[in-house]
């Protein structure tokens, strides 16, 4: 049976329903998030600081501060190796 789903409960609709569960969003978001900075050339100091904001906001969401800074360090990796990539 179907559920009710406020059209502005953006939590609900892109946590819950595009991945399933809050971890492998934010996972999801900042692989792909190092993605399109390394495909654009975004400086390095402005790359950390996006994700520093980000991931204070993700330990606000999900409550883990340890899964949260392993994903950091992952996506900084990333970001690196799609940047020698791309070029």
């Amino acid at each position: 049976m179907a559920d009710f789903i406020s059209p502005f409960d953006f939590r609900m609709i892109f946590v819950n329903y595009f991945l399933g569960s809050s971890e492998l969003f934010v996972a999801a978001f900042l692989i792909v998030f190092s993605f399109f900075a390394a495909k654009f050339k975004m400086s390095n100091r402005v790359y950390l600081i996006l994700l520093i904001v980000g991931s204070i906001i993700f330990v606000a969401i999900i409550g883990q501060v340890i899964f949260v800074l392993i994903l950091v360090l992952i996506s900084f990796i990333a970001f690196k190796s799609f940047g020698r990539i791309s070029t």
